[in-house]
């Protein structure tokens, strides 16, 4: 009988812990380099990314990424990547958030906290977004 409800209660925290629909990856940190981003403008940010990219997918124009599997959706990937989220300042001040990914092979423990990413060094490792939180708008997707 023991055995048995062992069994049940390790069946419900798996279960539990499994989050197929997770489409953003836990690890993140937030830079202040002209404002800091609060979590719900990175919740919005976030949700307009999601929404860009299924829109793009919905008009046949799906955004691939190489992966393990081969070409992959980044939509179905972003689970897999760690986020630096850093809040800048326009000349016009406005609040603009760049999400800076960082693929979670690419950015060992602590390292990719630090590391500043950069196209040429990067590879498949890095990718960013600017989001505009003034005008609640995802721009400038670099691969």
């Amino acid at each position: 009988m023991l055995r048995n409800i062992h069994y049940i209660l390790t069946i419900l925290l798996l279960t539990c812990c499994t989050n197929t629909e997770r489409k953003f990856a836990q690890d993140f940190i937030i830079i202040n380099e002209g404002f800091t981003p609060t979590i719900n403008q990175i919740d919005k940010a976030n949700s307009k990314l999601l929404n860009y990219l299924e829109t793009k997918t919905k008009n046949g124009e799906t955004i691939y990424i190489n992966s393990l599997d081969g070409k992959v959706s980044l939509q179905d990937q972003l689970k897999y990547y760690k986020r630096r989220y850093i809040g800048k300042k326009t000349t016009e001040g406005e609040q603009i958030i760049r999400i800076e990914f960082v693929f979670v092979r690419c950015g060992g423990q602590d390292e990719w906290k630090k590391i500043q990413y950069t196209k040429d060094g990067a590879k498949d490792c890095w990718w960013s977004v600017l989001y505009n939180a003034d005008r609640d708008e995802v721009y400038s997707l670099t691969l």
